[in-house]
């Protein structure tokens, strides 16, 4: 390739990383753990102590109280088949006041059939928020701009492993393993840099191909619908997107069956189907239906629904093999982006390179950083990009460790009712106060700091779990999966600290990290400065 073509590829490597890179962390770090986003759900949960656990509820008695007091529920709910069942549905405000999704459980009514809903953790809500939308609050509107904004960064994204592979195609061989120090740490940096990304080339493509499918598919069809389909368009994608028209009602009402004969008529029209959750629709209406979905475990595109109407008659089965060739587009996508496919063994694989990605981004930027430094001398723009990196970096990993401890400590205090809102607040608050500090402070003395201090946050969380909690911290399945993914968080940045040491230990600092320095008088560093 001709040196000019290269140096072009390269400077757009190098722009269309740094303008995605910070974003991307933050969408791999939080989706590292966001891969155990149904565990995560059973570990947010209080547990009072060593109590015995209650009898499993009545589902259908709970359906009736449910729809009771909140008839908006029988519209449409998204019923979760559990020891305590719940359900989710969408309550409409009163007057002009905007409405919201509620969630309730059998255990929020009384014997009485008082609700008393107790506000819960959130917290695998807002990790889950944090990856796809980067925790911008939707606006309610048909675009929501959080994940359309990473479906945009994951086209940027694209583009930068396109370069990236052009760039380094040609001495692929000679340099991909060459990470040995040799007395050059920067160039060490550089090729565990390189070697990771290459490494991991196959699962950020996949990350990239399906982030753009899933952030940009609402553009993508206002685009199309107004350049090439016109208004017809919404009714074929509402058409295609649906699992079953929606109910149209004619005030007729019929009696319900027991929920566990419709999971038992959804077993018999596709037997081996693990159930997830039930979308129900007009209940209690004749004309009503609803879809007993899960997966059927062997298959990529694992997702499955069973269709009934309220008589337990099947309408519709929608299963691998048996689908519109748009679900059957759909699904693998969730899949491959998610990782629920394979079990523990992918989830820890999607797990550890979410780990890996995000140190691929941030090792990116402070690369770049140096780089532009050494060619064009100290400037400005380099000293603030490599600070912004460090503080978002840092309070993003910071944040999401403290909004750990508040959802597992808070609900155990006078102020556990704030459980939700605190969590939230705890990790903007933290973010902002470390993206200032570090804008002002040594970025050597704020990493050195950092990295003691962050490896600490995630050791404390199932310490203090095991504290309020007791044995149910080790016990239960799930909590114990995700405690042990905490503690290899923790390790991992301990490792991080180690090869930051290392690195100032074994070479002078770049004038970026202790500031103006000159060649022939090199800042020496002190203990503070080295993360000792």
């Amino acid at each position: 390739m001709k040196a000019e073509r290269l140096r072009r590829f390269i400077d757009l490597h190098a722009w269309v990383g740094m303008v995605s890179g910070l974003a991307l962390f933050v969408a791999f770090f939080a989706g590292a753990i966001n891969v155990f986003h149904h565990e995560l759900h059973h570990w947010q949960e209080a547990h009072q102590g060593h109590e015995a656990a209650a009898a499993p509820a009545d589902p259908d008695a709970f359906l009736q109280q449910l729809v009771e007091r909140f008839p908006a529920a029988a519209e449409r709910m998204f019923f979760l088949p559990d020891d305590d069942p719940g359900a989710m549905w969408f309550q409409p405000g009163e007057g002009e006041a905007p409405g919201e999704w509620r969630t309730a459980h059998a255990s929020s009514f009384s014997d009485d059939g008082r609700f008393h809903q107790a506000p819960g953790s959130e917290l695998a809500d807002f990790i889950n928020e944090l990856h796809y939308e980067l925790g911008i609050p939707g606006n309610g509107g048909l675009i929501n701009i959080g994940m359309t904004l990473m479906g945009f960064i994951a086209v940027l994204y694209g583009v930068a492993l396109f370069s990236g592979l052009v760039i380094h195609w040609p001495k692929l061989r000679k340099e991909l393993f060459a990470i040995r120090h040799q007395g050059n740490l920067r160039r060490y940096w550089k090729n565990l840099h390189n070697l990771i990304g290459v490494l991991s080339f196959p699962f950020h493509l996949i990350m990239s191909v399906t982030g753009a499918a899933m952030g940009m598919f609402t553009v993508m069809a206002i685009v199309m619908g107004v350049l090439v389909f016109g208004p017809q368009l919404q009714g074929v994608i509402q058409k295609e997107t649906d699992i079953w028209p929606a109910v149209e009602s004619e005030g007729e009402s019929v009696a319900m069956a027991p929920m566990a004969d419709y999971l038992a008529a959804a077993d018999n029209a596709l037997p081996g189907m693990d159930v997830g959750w039930v979308e129900i629709r007009g209940y209690g209406d004749a004309a009503g239906w609803m879809d007993v979905a899960g997966s059927q475990p062997g298959y990529l595109g694992h997702h499955a629904h069973v269709v009934l109407d309220n008589t337990m008659k099947p309408l519709r089965v929608s299963a691998p093999g048996n689908r519109t060739f748009n679900f059957a587009a759909i699904s693998p996508v969730y899949s491959l982006h998610f990782g629920d496919y394979g079990g523990t063994g992918v989830k820890l694989l999607y797990f550890a390179m979410g780990l890996l990605g995000a140190v691929l981004f941030v090792s990116g930027n402070i690369l770049w950083c140096e780089r532009r430094s050494d060619r064009v001398g100290p400037s400005r723009s380099s000293a603030f990009l490599l600070r912004l990196t460090l503080g978002l970096c840092f309070g993003v990993v910071c944040g999401i460790a403290v909004s750990f401890l508040v959802s597992k400590l808070l609900p155990y205090t006078p102020w556990g009712a704030l459980v939700a809102s605190a969590e939230r607040q705890v990790f903007w608050g933290l973010l902002v106060v470390l993206v200032v500090w570090s804008l002002r402070a040594s970025p050597l003395r704020f990493s050195g700091l950092m990295l003691r201090i962050a490896p600490l946050l995630y050791l404390a969380i199932p310490v203090a779990q095991f504290a309020v909690e007791g044995r149910h911290a080790w016990q239960a399945p799930d909590v114990l999966l995700v405690n042990l993914v905490v503690l290899a968080v923790a390790a991992s940045l301990w490792v991080v600290r180690r090869q930051f040491r290392r690195r100032v230990r074994l070479a002078d600092p770049h004038p970026l990290w202790v500031g103006r320095v000159t060649r022939e008088h090199p800042k020496r560093l002190t203990e503070a400065e080295q993360g000792r």
